[in-house]
């Protein structure tokens, strides 16, 4: 099972703790990038005594080549930092493998030229970095990340996508479920780090996590400050009367429609609110997204990135508020790889709710440390994410499919083999939503089976749509001698999809009404 199971069965065994987290929440002016890399490999000069590299006496050129470097995954993960404001300057660590460190521990150094095509994920065409972004307040909720979201770069084209998923998507950590924001908090109290949220997005997603990248909301901040602000296009009035303030505390945050130019503040706020969003978290993922835009297109314009100034306070920003697994190894093949990757053409996927085509729907599910509501896959399983998210380079090829199923227009007949009354409707609804619209239910008479099964009728000549009920009911093929004018495919329900599809489906307003009385807490 992916998400939602039967109340009474045990969930699978897992890495995740038994208990519960159920949350209610550098370059000279004169020189360009490539100039100054090819001196920097061609000139060995020896050192006289070896001086320990720290905050305090790493060089201006030395900051400026690490700044080069973040500017590259700011171009295409600064969304990563928005998330709750709450204003700190707290110095977090995280744990990696049991081992402690802070980004200036990670980036004291600068590593020997190595191509890009040995970073994790090249030789298989991808690259996925995790991007996470947290608050780092004092408060309990200072890790949660509200925002998620994959950042893959196709090696073939050299291309990129972003794959945003929601905070509050459902997630089994083994004897309970929890929100996926929780993940991250979780980890750093058991000190592994990004080791629970990484598994869990890999299994959701179905995609190799190779890199994760955490940056909080100060730093956030503080980079669009350094930038001297960014312009956005505003699309709709927003007046959002429940923003947090300092402390417990709300206040208004209003914005007008147009071209508006934001500092670190207000382009937090920006993307932060969704209590005057018609679309709720989504909407706000989108504008992540947007100011993302923004922030990548000042920090490549001309005036930052040859700013000596600008690049140097910005390398110190990020040294107290970005966490990764990127090792020094890594930082030139990733610096080398900007010259290929075509940052100003990116594909935004963003996995929602509520809409006729979002593959998530609003549930509640209840256990035994008692209840939880957030958003669970509408099929009831991950297979509709991981088919996006793997195909994220040609979304067009999920449409073509679709629209051969469609062509294809299957007459499918269901046969409940399971004591489930509900199992039937569920499914029913599931293939709809797949688009097969010719399905018929018929009584079962042989009894019941554990294995859910598809007999094709059709002798191999709808092979769409044979495909897609074996992917994402799920089922298993088994042969068969009979043949009916009147059907294309026989699915028999069997007790191993029961649990796939027992949740309890509310309604939008009943989530969001629980997610702002969990805001107040």
């Amino acid at each position: 099972m992916d998400i939602i199971k039967k109340q009474k069965n045990k969930p699978p065994k897992s890495s995740f703790p038994m208990h519960n987290t159920v949350s209610h929440e550098i370059l000279k002016p004169t020189q360009t990038l490539d100039e100054y890399l090819a001196n920097k490999n061609s000139q060995k000069k020896p050192l006289k005594k070896k001086i320990p590299k720290t905050k305090q006496n790493i060089s201006l050129g030395q900051k400026l080549f690490w700044a080069s470097f973040i500017l590259f995954i700011l171009s295409i993960f600064i969304s990563a930092t928005l998330l709750i404001f709450k204003a700190t300057n707290t110095l977090e660590s995280i744990s990696d493998n049991g081992q402690k460190h802070s980004f200036i521990k990670t980036f004291t150094s600068i590593a020997n030229p190595t191509s890009y095509k040995s970073l994790n994920g090249f030789k298989d065409g991808r690259i996925n970095i995790l991007l996470l972004g947290r608050a780092n307040t004092h408060k309990s909720g200072k890790d949660l990340t509200d925002t998620i979201m994959i950042a893959s770069i196709d090696t073939t084209n050299y291309t990129v996508a972003l794959l945003s998923l929601p905070r509050d998507l459902l997630v089994s950590t083994g004897s309970f479920y929890s929100k996926i924001n929780s993940l991250y908090q979780t980890g750093l109290r058991n000190d592994v780090g990004a080791k629970y949220i990484t598994e869990s997005v890999q299994k959701i997603t179905g995609q190799d996590i190779h890199y994760y990248f955490v940056l909080d909301f100060e730093g956030f901040i503080n980079i669009i400050n350094i930038f001297g602000g960014i312009n956005v296009d505003v699309p709709r009035h927003i007046k959002d009367e429940r923003y947090p303030g300092p402390g417990y505390s709300y206040e208004t945050f209003e914005v007008y429609p147009g071209l508006q130019k934001f500092d670190g503040a207000t382009a937090l706020k920006y993307a932060r609110t969704r209590h005057d969003d018609i679309e709720g978290d989504f909407g706000r993922a989108k504008r992540q997204q947007q100011v993302m835009q923004s922030a990548r297109n000042k920090a490549f314009s001309l005036g930052t990135i040859m700013n000596i100034k600008k690049m140097n306070e910005l390398f110190d920003t990020l040294g107290e508020h970005v966490h990764t697994n990127i090792t020094p190894n890594e930082i030139e093949p990733f610096l080398m790889l900007i010259k290929k990757v075509d940052t100003q053409n990116v594909t935004n996927v963003v996995v929602d709710a509520w809409k006729s085509d979002s593959l998530l729907i609003s549930a509640r599910y209840y256990d035994e440390h008692g209840g939880i509501s957030g958003l669970v896959p509408r099929i009831g399983n991950y297979k509709e994410i991981r088919d996006r998210a793997d195909n994220i380079f040609n979304l067009d090829k999920i449409k073509q499919r679709q629209d051969e199923i469609l062509n294809e227009n299957p007459t499918i007949t269901i046969v409940n083999a399971t004591k489930n009354t509900s199992l039937t409707n569920r499914v029913k609804k599931s293939l709809k939503i797949l688009g097969f619209n010719n399905v018929i239910v018929v009584k079962n008479k042989h009894g019941y089976t554990d294995k859910t099964t598809v007999s094709d009728l059709t002798k191999g000549t709808k092979p769409f749509s044979l495909d897609e009920l074996l992917k994402k009911i799920p089922a298993t093929k088994v042969a068969t001698s009979k043949t009916d004018a009147d059907m294309d495919f026989i699915i028999i329900l069997g007790n191993d999809i029961v649990d796939i599809y027992t949740y309890t489906e509310i309604s939008r307003e009943e989530l969001e009404n629980e997610n702002v009385k969990n805001d107040d807490k």
